[in-house]
């Protein structure tokens, strides 16, 4: 008894602050809930139909365990005993002990399906029913409100325009008799039209006051009447679910009482638990937390047209605005006034509100002060570090179109929503595509560009320029894109652009909307500034310093190598790469952003035609489609270590053909081994020919 005094008392106390509380109604204290009461009845059956997945796999679960127990024991129950002793006492009661415990897991199985499941699935296909039934009497109450309240806007519109043509024809008329050479036929003509309007003004009025008269007797049957009825129906459907899952909650725990008293003792908090639960607390509490005033429209007034304004009337049209801001406001998502807020099948389309713990959507300042206490030596938010760990432990630097092929959108959605809820478990994820995507939509869904609205058009305006504007930005704006920079620099390293095919100019394109964002919402401004903003990305991950130790991430230059099939020896002589040979290009581009090195692509390696942003191709045009030049210029730093640079050979010197900046044939170094690129397979390595030819 000691152990159940704290919840009684917790009851109890319950119980006494409810009676002492106002009571709370739907039809008074949710008057412009609906939207609200849609949203939490489809949460409610979806928790239910979880909870129901649960009872199942419980009772499978102890079906199956049951069946196992009866094998075991099967061959034994009945096996004789060979002498009667001590021993064979005590194993004979090991084995029916056995056999029993089988049959009261059996037990509990059926009595788990007939008394729990069964029942609670019939009660969530019936609740809903009810529910689909009450969302589309309310829908359809929207609807028929907006549609009487636009037949009383088009009403007093043409009411209005008769009017007005009624006294633009009558200043006609005594104009025309004032002008002593007008016809009499335009007189007669015009006094034709005024009779015509005076006859269409009378039956317009008498239209419009009809329609107020109608709108009126709708609207007051729409607040008196239909929608507090949809409101008692949402109360009693929220009470009605939450009494009928303590029913089925409460036949699991007598289902437990019948257990072995080893069972009952650990399931008695469950079955305290469920005597405590209360449809009338939960209810009351749900409103007094989400309470809305009642505000009721007053009922609309004929205004009569006033000569002597033949400008364009401004309709104040009394109570239009503050009935549409009531029933059909803008919703989130930026959908119109009065547009549908819910789907044929009833379901919410609503925009998710923003959890508390969210990660995508919220302010940078915010996501640093959060992490503060937890991850105090990170210096950018933690989404962006776990999911670029996730990426490179996925080896996305070497995957073909990384950040360009879209991913799943049912397991994006799903790690998203996982992410915001607080877990950056990202173990599980097998497909390199879902963090790459979850990158980006990060980086998308910062409220506030990375690089500020103010410094867009310098931007633009001058991509060269990226190093000096960066340094205006706000200090963790420029953490995050150093962190941006670091990262994408890793997969523009030429090893890893070989099997990813994703350089500069691609990661250029699908990261300059993440750093800028254009403030124009124009179609003809935003498709003007594309390629400024390309190149703007471009100059910053060309030109800022390079990090040397990969940010800790997984990754290796081990990883541009896969396996022995991946490396080809080539041995190239002055007449394999003569004119004649087309199995070789060269590709001039510089793709690691600060170094320029000449490279050799198979032709086997080309892009594919399905390909979105093919490989930008150098300006200048390989004289007469050659693969190397006679000579070498050196263009720019040193390269990494860890990169092999080709040496210096003249090929094909009797050419005649020369590097810019080299001053003739004459000037080559004498031939001597050198060292190539091989691609085979999406890889490049230096490789030294044994004998030169």
């Amino acid at each position: 008894m000691a152990t159940t005094a704290p919840a009684t008392t917790t009851a109890n106390n319950a119980t006494a602050v409810n009676n002492s509380a106002p009571k709370y109604k739907f039809s008074d204290n949710l008057w412009d809930g609906f939207d609200l009461l849609c949203k939490k009845t489809e949460s409610d059956l979806s928790s239910s139909k979880n909870i129901l997945l649960f009872f199942k796999k419980r009772a499978e679960l102890e079906d199956q365990h049951a069946k196992k127990l009866e094998k075991l024991v099967s061959k034994l129950i009945n096996e004789p005993v060979p002498e009667i002793n001590t021993v064979n006492s005590g194993w004979k009661k090991i084995v029916n002990a056995t056999f029993t415990e089988s049959e009261n897991h059996t037990l509990l199985n059926t009595n788990t399906l007939n008394k729990v499941c069964q029942p609670f699935q019939a009660m969530i296909k019936d609740m809903e029913n009810k529910r689909k039934k009450i969302v589309n009497e309310g829908v359809k109450l929207r609807a028929d409100m907006k549609e009487m309240v636009d037949a009383l806007k088009k009403s007093q519109a043409k009411y209005e325009k008769v009017s007005k043509d009624l006294e633009m024809t009558k200043l006609e008329i005594k104009d025309a008799r004032e002008f002593a050479d007008t016809n009499p036929d335009t007189i007669t003509k015009l006094e034709r039209r005024r009779e015509r309007l005076e006859q269409e003004q009378a039956a317009s009025d008498d239209e419009y006051k009809e329609q107020i008269k109608a709108t009126n007797d709708f609207q007051h049957l729409f607040n008196v009447e239909k929608l507090p009825k949809i409101l008692s129906d949402f109360e009693g459907f929220m009470l009605q679910h939450t009494h009928l899952t303590k029913t089925y909650w409460t036949n699991w725990s007598n289902i437990l009482k019948e257990q072995p008293p080893l069972f009952q003792q650990s399931y008695d908090g469950v079955r305290r638990t469920v005597e405590q639960i209360d449809s009338q607390i939960d209810v009351q509490e749900f409103i007094k937390k989400n309470q809305m005033k009642k505000v009721v429209t007053s009922p609309y007034q004929y205004e009569p047209y006033v000569e002597g304004r033949l400008d364009k009337k401004k309709s104040s049209f009394a109570g239009f605005n503050t009935l549409k801001d009531q029933f059909f406001k803008k919703r989130d998502d930026g959908t119109p006034n009065g547009a549908p807020a819910y789907t044929s099948s009833g379901k919410l389309a609503v925009k998710e509100a923003i959890l508390p713990t969210a990660s995508f959507g919220v302010n940078l300042e915010e996501l640093m002060a959060k992490q503060k206490d937890t991850h105090p030596n990170l210096e950018v938010p933690r989404a962006m570090v776990v999911l670029a760990e996730s990426i490179t432990s996925l080896k996305g630097h070497v995957s073909e179109g990384i950040f360009r092929v879209p991913g799943i959108v049912s397991s994006i959605k799903a790690y998203k929503l996982r992410i915001d809820q607080g877990n950056f478990d990202l173990s599980a994820i097998d497909d390199v595509r879902t963090p790459a995507a979850l990158f980006k939509q990060w980086l998308r869904d910062i409220p506030e560009p990375i690089i500020p609205d103010t410094l867009y058009k310098s931007a633009i305006d001058n991509p060269a320029g990226s190093l000096e504007l960066i340094k205006k930005i706000p200090p963790i704006n420029l953490k995050v894109l150093t962190y941006l920079i670091h990262f994408v620099q890793i997969f523009t390293k030429y090893e890893f652009v070989a099997h990813s095919k994703m350089g500069t100019s691609n990661m250029g394109m699908i990261f300059a909307p993440t750093i800028l964002r254009c403030p124009s919402n124009d179609p003809s401004v935003l498709l003007q500034n594309v390629n400024h903003e390309k190149a703007f990305a471009e100059s910053l991950f060309a030109n800022f310093p390079q990090s040397g130790d990969f940010l800790g991430l997984p990754v290796s230059m081990s990883d541009a190598l896969k396996d022995e099939d991946d490396i080809e020896e080539l041995q190239m002589d002055d007449d394999e790469s003569g004119p004649d040979s087309d199995n070789e290009i060269i590709h001039d581009q510089n793709i690691n952003s600060r170094h320029s090195q000449q490279i050799i692509y198979s032709s086997s390696q080309n892009y594919d035609e399905d390909d979105i942003y093919p490989p930008p191709q150098s300006t200048t045009p390989p004289p007469q489609q050659r693969p190397i030049s006679t000579s070498y210029t050196s263009v720019d730093t040193t390269p990494p270590a860890y990169s092999t640079t080709p040496e210096p050979s003249p090929l094909n010197a009797s050419s005649g053909s020369t590097t810019p900046g080299s001053s003739s044939p004459a000037t080559s170094p004498p031939a001597q081994p050198r060292k190539t690129f091989a691609w085979t397979k999406g890889v490049s390595r230096s490789v030294t020919p044994s004998q030169p030819q």
